[in-house]
């Protein structure tokens, strides 16, 4: 009796874990492939917000845009190449970032948006005057600038600006 038992738990158990539906690979990979990667809001669909941690659209003023140029005649990017963009303060390159995007697969010329809904840290004081620079990064690394990197800095411009093009030079040796 112990033994029917038994069998007859482990055949019911079994049972069980089986009737689970499993999504086959193909319709899993559809799914995720169609199911959009951000809200309205700028943000995973997941995330619940409200009030003022929503990220809406930037008000006049909070954004600098423009394109980044490749050069024409420089070859092709590697299709594992990194664009980072960031918004420096103009006095001095030292300290972090006021602001900092990642973009991956890029075309160019890419058009850029950037501001203050892109600050690394929350409450952060933009000056009047920043610089925007955008990296183009052989091993995907922000904190690494080597051969094969490309580089482009532009001159101070006032936080709103828009029409700003930014040209990719060879960053180092």
């Amino acid at each position: 009796m112990r033994l029917t038992l038994k069998t007859f738990m482990v055949v019911g158990f079994t049972i069980v874990a089986c009737s689970q539906r499993v999504t086959p690979e193909d319709e899993f990979a559809r799914e995720a492939r169609d199911r959009p990667l951000v809200s309205e809001t700028g943000l995973p669909p997941s995330l619940s917000v409200t009030g003022a941690q929503t990220r809406s659209a930037s008000v006049a003023g909070d954004e600098l845009r423009g394109d980044i140029v490749f050069p024409s005649d420089a070859g092709t990017v590697a299709d594992d190449a990194v664009l980072f963009l960031f918004i420096r303060r103009t006095e001095g390159e030292g300290g972090p970032p006021l602001a900092v995007q990642r973009h991956q697969r890029v075309r160019f010329p890419f058009a850029f948006a950037i501001g203050r809904a892109d600050a690394m840290l929350d409450g952060v004081e933009f000056p009047d005057d920043v610089r925007v620079v955008a990296r183009l990064d052989s091993d995907g690394n922000a904190m690494t600038e080597g051969a094969g990197d490309w580089r482009a800095v532009s001159e101070p411009v006032a936080l709103g600006s828009e029409g700003l093009e930014l040209v990719l030079e060879p960053a180092g040796p």
